[in-house]
């Protein structure tokens, strides 16, 4: 008599852990599925990053051209303002010239004092 009872008393145990281990197949599944996203997410990022590396290859090539010229600018202001004396030379030689001639022809245009 006790047999039914414990036969079905196994028969639901066996079916709960039926259940569970159907359960936990599903989230194997699952995981599964989201590790194979994360994958093909990491071989993206991977892809990403080597075209990321490639272009600051090529930035970095770009800066060090033009560090060449950028040495240059120091040289450059002072050539620059080299040009402003010689520029200021000649305006106070022209200006003086000029001023002269016309005190000259101020005074008639001879060369008597």
């Amino acid at each position: 008599m006790n047999e039914p009872i414990i036969t079905g008393i196994v028969e639901e145990m066996l079916k709960r852990i039926e259940g569970k281990l159907d359960k936990q197949s599903e989230e194997i599944s699952a995981i599964k599925t989201e590790i194979g996203e994360m994958k093909t997410e990491m071989g993206r990022m991977n892809t990403e990053m080597g075209r990321m590396s490639t272009e600051i290859g090529y930035i970095k090539g770009t800066l060090e051209t033009q560090q060449i010229f950028v040495q240059k600018i120091p040289d450059l202001a002072e050539k620059v303002g080299e040009l402003k004396n010689w520029r200021q030379f000649v305006i106070i030689t022209v200006t003086a010239t000029v001023s002269g001639v016309i005190g000259w022809l101020v005074r008639g245009g001879n060369f008597k004092p």
